[in-house]
């Protein structure tokens, strides 16, 4: 029976021990959460594309982002409806308005007791939506019930999830507590009706949804006609490429010019008057989830930090390995003296650093899934530790530690028998 000398090494001193798996522990931590944060960043950049209900989006070729979708002709979805694939074709209104937090729940707005971190009174931009009460554009059932309340103009439902810069009654989220309550949006009043569970993304911290009447009262700057988005649901979902194609005639949409020799073949107006782009949902997903994961700082942010905490995690164990090595050079020099060749100590330092990395790996695991919980209920950023990124975190912590193994064996090969007598 082999002797298992890489356990026995890394038992021999616990205390350089324990700091090795505090240093693994750390860097796989940072990993674990810079890993949550970027996947936040991707689920809530597309979180309010979930929730609608669509095979095809019809959308201003002048996107830029959720938030900024700029507007189209309302009459480009009347002629997607036409197609016999079609099942329905919805308008669907969104933009930036600003929501003055409601003050009717202070005793006395003049009062010289009021906090003056109380947001009472103040502007804040609000993601504001609008979809016919009568056929609401979500999947789920509770918002398009909920949406049934918007029979005026003057009725809003809002986010529950609207951080409480909004002005909740209660001071920390909307409730019931908050229905009937009458505040401002954009230039006008509107009521509270009430709620609806969705999440804001990364653009505002609050939404509230009203009929397209009352979204035009909200963003007096577009018209009922010109619309953000026209949602387009078809009886075959497989068939969404093929229908894509149609509506890209059927609107005048010349195919995608890959060279300038190409653009001879269109007129410039062809070229240049173009109105509505079309994407299939999985378009869609990809194109936000680039622009919040790779074109905006954020995702870079936490794509570096991937890497400095494992250069960090890499730097730590390296020292304890050396540090190791060095002090049993003599038992090293030894066991080579016996005729065991640097190809089996070698595996000795390699096991030894995988061994930190499953000791290190499982308490950071659970500490992780810990602060995952404590950050999305602080953030309301949806933190979901899945088996994908345990899988690939684990993975980096082995590979974390196996380089710094293979750092550490230019100490273990300058043992020499020699050096005993």
């Amino acid at each position: 029976m082999k002797t298992p000398l890489a356990w026995k090494n890394i038992k021999h001193n616990k205390t350089r021990t324990a700091i090795g798996v505090a240093g693994v522990g750390f860097a796989v931590i940072l990993i674990f959460m810079q890993i949550g944060f970027k996947g936040a960043i991707k689920k809530t950049a597309t979180q309010i594309y979930d929730a609608l209900e669509f095979d095809l989006m019809l959308r201003s070729p002048a996107y830029l982002h959720l938030t900024e979708p700029r507007a189209f002709p309302r009459s480009r979805v009347f002629q997607a409806a036409s197609l016999s694939e079609v099942a329905n074709a919805r308008p669907f209104y969104l933009g930036l308005s600003e929501w003055q937090a409601p003050v009717s729940h202070l005793a006395d707005i003049n009062s010289a007791t009021i906090d003056p971190d109380d947001p009472a009174g103040q502007w804040r931009s609000i993601i504001t939506m609008g979809t016919d009460p009568h056929d609401p554009v979500f999947l789920r059932k509770d918002i398009c019930q909920k949406a049934k309340l918007l029979s005026d103009p003057r009725f809003v439902l809002i986010d529950s999830e609207s951080k409480p810069e909004y002005g909740p009654a209660t001071g920390g989220e909307f409730s019931e507590a908050d229905l009937g309550v009458e505040t401002a949006l954009g230039p006008q009043r509107v009521r509270i009706v009430g709620l609806f569970r969705l999440g804001t993304g990364m653009a505002s911290n609050g939404a509230c949804l009203t009929n397209p009447e009352g979204y035009i009262r909200a963003c007096p700057w577009q018209t009922i006609d010109q619309i953000n988005f026209g949602l387009i649901k078809l009886h075959d979902p497989s068939t969404a490429t093929q229908v894509k194609r149609q509506l890209q005639k059927m609107y005048g949409i010349p195919e995608r010019v890959t060279s300038a020799e190409s653009f001879r073949n269109f007129e410039a107006a062809t070229l240049t008057n173009v109105d509505v782009e079309i994407l299939t949902r999985a378009e869609v997903n990809a194109h936000e989830e680039y622009r919040w994961v790779v074109d905006t700082p954020l995702g870079q942010i936490f794509s570096l930090g991937v890497w400095v905490a494992l250069f960090v995690g890499i730097a730590i164990v390296y020292q304890v390995l050396s540090s190791d090595i060095a002090n049993m050079m003599g038992e090293y020099a030894t066991l080579k003296a016996m005729g065991y060749n640097n190809r089996y100590l070698t595996g000795v330092v390699l096991q030894q650093s995988v061994l930190l990395a499953l000791v290190g790996y499982v308490p950071s695991l659970l500490i992780s899934a810990l602060l995952y919980e404590v950050v999305e209920a602080a953030s309301g950023m949806p933190m979901f530790m899945t088996p994908k990124i345990m899988f690939i975190v684990f993975v980096l912590a082995i590979a974390m530690c196996v380089v710094s193994g293979m750092g550490a064996l230019r100490k273990l090969y300058q043992a020499d028998p020699a050096d005993l007598f």
